[in-house]
């Protein structure tokens, strides 16, 4: 295993002399762990800016602009006209108006149905959603409150008014991420995105840069077909210690700093992040082969990180996806990892549960093992080619 010794600790020589390579496959990873989730640190978003236009100008219309601005989603303004709300939402200083129309009190009070207009940007979807939350729980809460004292005017008692109101109320328990935090939902898949792509970017540029100095690739060359694979095992090896590192990191550091959730066992963790940080290298040893020159693989990989981010599966479901969309998205490592990782560390899950994505990542490792090692064995015939002219 001499050769394979060779080829581990000249990986590691390579990478820790070439400030670019280590400035990706180690700086980025700790830059982006913390500078990454610091943006979700408030998991939900609240206080959305709402311009609120009261037509009617009554002690009921008062009423709803104050529990419009006790909801946690919204921050209600002072009212204003309706050309001034208008201006405001253009100009982007609130992200929705409500319109309390004129002769909204004298319509409850004779027992007609009133309406309150709510106008939402539904161009940003997370504005959207809180300013409409907000505004349906307050004017639902206001609905409620002359509902059950119009009840109680009839001579029926607090409670059985509460319950007439609301014969069958909805419980509801958010599973696995009881905040509905925003970075619990985001931040687990997309750390393990950017694992992938870092270790595909570095590994990419190790290869360029030995590609560009034809001595350093020619005394890395190896012959024949078991000296190959001896130096593939080398370098997959040096790789695979450095990112299981990173993995302990992520799972065991960061999760715990920003608080998110984690229910998965250590154990669990490791045997499932083992086939994907495998498939990772090996694509990368392969995809390397194509690349000559730094530039192009930074050029080529880069280009891959959209699309791996909206084939993920967590941003827009894999299900909902045109069905070639969805079977190419399994030849990404990625795809099948962030479905694993997040039910083995936000649900719980045991191996057994993911056994699914864990077989996927074994066949693309075998797969991309076996393309690694001719990618491997051409750059060595290639190389000794070279060193006998």
């Amino acid at each position: 295993m001499k050769t394979a010794a060779n080829a581990l600790f000249g990986e590691y020589r390579r990478i820790f002399t070439d400030k670019g390579a280590l400035l990706i496959l180690v700086g980025a990873l700790i830059l982006y762990a913390f500078f990454y989730p610091m943006p979700y640190v408030h998991e939900v978003l609240k206080e959305v800016p709402v311009a609120l236009v009261d037509l009617d100008q009554s002690g009921l219309s008062r009423q709803l602009a104050r529990m419009l601005d006790a909801d946690e989603f919204i921050r209600v303004s002072e009212p204003v006209s309706a050309a001034e709300a208008e201006r405001l939402a253009r100009e982007g200083s609130v992200n929705g108006i409500v319109v309390v129309p004129e002769g909204f009190e004298c319509q409850i009070r004779r027992g007609e149905q009133a309406t309150v207009v709510a106008y939402a940007d539904a161009s940003y979807f997370l504005m959207y959603r809180q300013m409409l939350t907000g505004a349906m729980e307050a004017t639902g809460t206001l609905s409620a409150g002359i509902e059950i004292r119009r009840l109680q005017a009839q001579g029926i008692p607090a409670d059985a008014a509460m319950k007439a109101r609301d014969p069958l109320p909805l419980v509801m328990r958010p599973l696995f991420n009881p905040t509905e935090g925003y970075g619990n939902y985001i931040v687990p898949a997309v750390l393990v995105l950017i694992l992938q792509q870092t270790l595909l970017i570095g590994i990419g540029l190790v290869g360029g840069t030995g590609r560009e100095r034809p001595a350093e690739a020619t005394a890395a060359a190896s012959g024949t077909a078991f000296e190959s694979l001896q130096t593939l095992v080398g370098r997959a090896l040096a790789y695979f210690l450095l990112y299981l590192l990173h993995l302990l990191f992520y799972f065991g550091i960061v999760f715990h700093v920003f608080g998110f959730a984690q229910r998965g066992h250590a154990v669990a963790l490791l045997e499932f992040g083992t086939p994907f940080l495998l498939a990772v290298i090996f694509l990368g040893l392969t995809a390397r082969a194509l690349f000559s020159t730094r530039e192009m693989s930074m050029q080529v990989l880069l280009f891959t990180s959209m699309p791996s981010l909206f084939l993920a599966g967590f941003s827009w479901p894999v299900e909902s996806l045109p069905r070639w969309m969805a079977a190419a998205a399994q030849v990404l490592p990625s795809t099948p990892a962030i479905a694993g990782f997040l039910r083995l560390s936000e649900m719980g899950a045991s191996l057994p549960q993911v056994r699914h994505e864990w077989l996927v990542l074994w066949a693309l490792c075998a797969i991309y093992g076996v393309t690694a090692w001719l990618a491997e064995a051409r750059l060595g015939l290639n190389g000794n080619a070279k060193g006998r002219t």
